[in-house]
Formats: structure tokens, sequence, C-alpha cells
């Protein structure tokens, strides 16, 4: 039993890594995307939303939540395909 806690515990800083990556990756792209199409900076910050109007506050949300989302899946899945490679894969197990 001791060898699974050290099994769940690499996998949890693993995957915990790859979400901190994937967010960053994603903010960093979605900025740079709404930019070249807006020409505006995206609304990160509280004292900038009333610059913009409703709805591009809430497209920027929503592109905002699946890029995470999606970015967030496949670092997932990259690390578990690292991780599996060690004889485990810890999304099936």
């Amino acid at each position: 039993m001791p060898g699974k806690t050290t099994v769940d515990f690499a996998w949890k800083a693993t995957a915990a890594v790859a979400t901190l990556a994937a967010g960053f990756v994603a903010d960093r792209a979605l900025g740079t995307v709404w930019k070249t199409v807006t020409g505006k900076p995206a609304p990160n910050d509280e004292s900038q939303l009333l610059d913009y109007r409703l709805m591009e506050v809430v497209a920027f949300a929503a592109l905002s939540g699946a890029a995470l989302a999606v970015t967030r899946e496949l670092a997932l899945r990259k690390a578990a395909a690292w991780y599996g490679g060690r004889g485990h894969n810890p999304l099936t197990s």
C-alpha cells in the first residue's frame, strides 16, 4: 500500500503542474488572439470592465472558459501519457 500513496501523490503533483501550465498558456494565447481580433486588450482587470460592452465581456468569458478547458484536457492527457509510460496510467485506474 505505501507504493500506491507515492504514485497518487506523484500523479497529483504532475497533474497540478500540467493544469497550471495549461492555464498560463490559455491565458496568454487568448489574450493575444483577443488583441489581434478586437484591437483592444483582453478584459482581465475589473477596472477595465466598464470600458467594454456587455457582449464583449460575455464573449471573452465564454472563450476563456472554453480555451482553459481544452488546454487543460490536452495537458492532462499528455501528462498521463508521459506518466503512463512508467507502467501506470492514472486516467484509467
